[in-house]
């Protein structure tokens, strides 16, 4: 079958979508079709690292903190399927910490809980939002794993308690 041709797909949307879908259709002057197809497209593309089997590890982590709150929440991934899809079958040197992916995945959760343990990450390592640009610069940025300071560890419990 050749690549630009084209297979019908059917699949369940909630009424309230497909109201969105309608609307953003006719102000655009657009077919439905058109919109669900761009709407589609633009998803893919921000998934599209999550479809290469060689992106794992610490080069999948981009991937995660562009839209892994969203995936996390969506796919309800917990702790262990996250250690599962980051860092199964990749080496040591390239690795995502059991601590950092406890992070990412509290990040998402918002549960009482987790923004306990998140703020007292930010206390330590500057704004909750410095989350990503502390795991962009110790996994992404930087060749060597940088020195954590002192009381910034997510302790076993928290692991613990999560998976």
């Amino acid at each position: 079958m050749s690549a630009k041709r084209k297979k019908a797909v059917s699949f369940r949307l909630a009424s309230s979508d497909v109201r969105t879908i309608k609307i953003i259709a006719s102000r655009l002057g657009a077919r439905d079709s058109d919109v669900a197809r761009f709407a589609l497209k633009l998803l893919l593309s921000r998934v599209a690292p999550f479809a290469d089997p060689e992106l794992r590890g610490r080069r999948l982590l981009p991937a995660f903190l562009e839209v892994g709150e969203e995936l996390i929440r969506h796919f309800e991934l917990d702790v262990p399927r996250l250690k599962a899809i980051i860092n199964d079958g990749v080496n040591s040197d390239q690795r995502v910490e059991e601590n950092d992916i406890v992070l990412l995945a509290m990040s998402a959760s918002g549960s009482t809980y987790a923004a306990m343990h998140l703020e007292d990450f930010a206390k330590h390592n500057g704004t909750l939002e410095g989350l990503r640009g502390y795991l962009y610069d110790k996994y992404v940025h930087r060749q060597a794993p940088p020195q954590r300071a002192e009381g910034a560890k997510i302790t076993q419990l928290a692991i613990s308690q999560t998976v």
